[in-house]
């Protein structure tokens, strides 16, 4: 639960709950924190509520656990709604209140942190200030988060938390997407709402997204984390180190691909529904060779039969897996 170890959790357990109590569970925790802040001024995210077990867990593992606190209170205050995302308007320069801006997901998270520091991975550095629009500056940011949010597995072609990436009628052409309802989510206890990434902004844990700013990275051994144990916050309120592997993929952000290693979690990870088919979407083609007619839950699977372990010869441009 909330604010407890992940070693109380049994995921399996947990998925035999009913959503609409677990949503109600961590729902009401999370108003009792936000209402514990306004009263008294104590961050409940850096402090957790009164009476919770702080965790145990490495700080990494920590912070996705009270990032987690934070999207519940968020999605309490609006309608049981997650995060929408937008590009910036083409009206006018970015402005520190966010007029004209593109938007961040943990933007949205912000008021309910005490720190955006919080949103840092400590195994990560790169970036800088200006890595930030002048809103992302005004609130504090001054290196690249480390998480990034679920908008699927694929591209933009929709599937996680967000709907297909879309732009406006009006000749602006600003880019919007929508979140989903909380009822959308068949399985919360097995669906991310955000982790680890090494995307830049706006950062997202899509299968050819995650790896945007790793570099020339080759192999498994070199992901960050004791070699690719990527920390993740479920729907549902847990969160936990998932195994993960990397690869090649031609037209991925850097070519490279990352994706969870356990093939039955890839049927719900990225999945808002994953007997969704999640067509390639005609206004932001990914240019990726996953088929544009799979179930969102098909995809981690099909990835794993159709892409061969790495030979010595492969690299960027490749379609494979690194070994295990």
């Amino acid at each position: 639960m909330l604010g407890h170890s992940t070693d109380d959790l049994n995921p399996s357990q947990e998925g035999t709950y009913a959503f609409s109590s677990k949503v109600s569970f961590h729902a009401d925790r999370a108003t009792r924190c936000h209402r514990h802040y306004r009263d008294t001024g104590r961050d409940p995210v850096s402090r957790l509520c009164s009476g919770a077990r702080q965790s145990p867990c490495h700080l990494v593992l920590s912070n996705v656990r009270q990032c987690g606190l934070a999207f519940a209170m968020y999605v309490q205050d609006y309608d049981e709604t997650t995060p929408n995302m937008w590009g910036g308007d083409h009206q006018g320069d970015c402005q520190p209140d966010g007029t004209h801006c593109s938007n961040e997901w943990w933007f949205a998270l912000s008021p309910y942190v005490k720190s955006v520091a919080l949103f840092y991975c400590p195994d990560r550095s790169d970036g800088d200030l200006g890595s930030y629009n002048a809103h992302g500056q005004a609130l504090g940011a001054n290196h690249y988060a480390g998480y990034g949010y679920n908008w699927g597995p694929i591209g933009w072609r929709g599937g996680g938390l967000l709907g297909k990436q879309q732009l406006t009628t009006d000749g602006n052409n600003q880019s919007y997407i929508l979140g989903k309802s909380l009822a959308a989510i068949s399985e919360p206890a097995g669906t991310f709402a955000f982790g680890d990434t090494n995307d830049t902004p706006r950062m997202t844990i899509g299968i050819g997204f995650s790896l945007d700013s790793a570099g020339d990275i080759s192999s498994n051994s070199a992901l960050r984390h004791m070699g690719g144990m990527w920390n993740y916050a479920f729907v549902d309120g847990h969160a936990k180190a998932v195994k993960v592997r990397g690869g090649f993929m031609a037209n991925a952000f850097n070519n490279r691909m990352l994706m969870v290693s356990d093939l039955n979690l890839g049927r719900t990870a990225y999945c808002a529904n994953p007997d969704e088919i999640i067509p390639a979407n005609p206004s932001e083609d990914d240019g990726t060779n996953v088929p544009a007619d799979l179930a969102c839950g098909a995809i981690v699977k099909w990835i794993n039969d159709n892409y061969p372990v790495c030979t010595s010869s492969d690299g960027p441009g490749s379609n494979c897996l690194w070994g295990h």
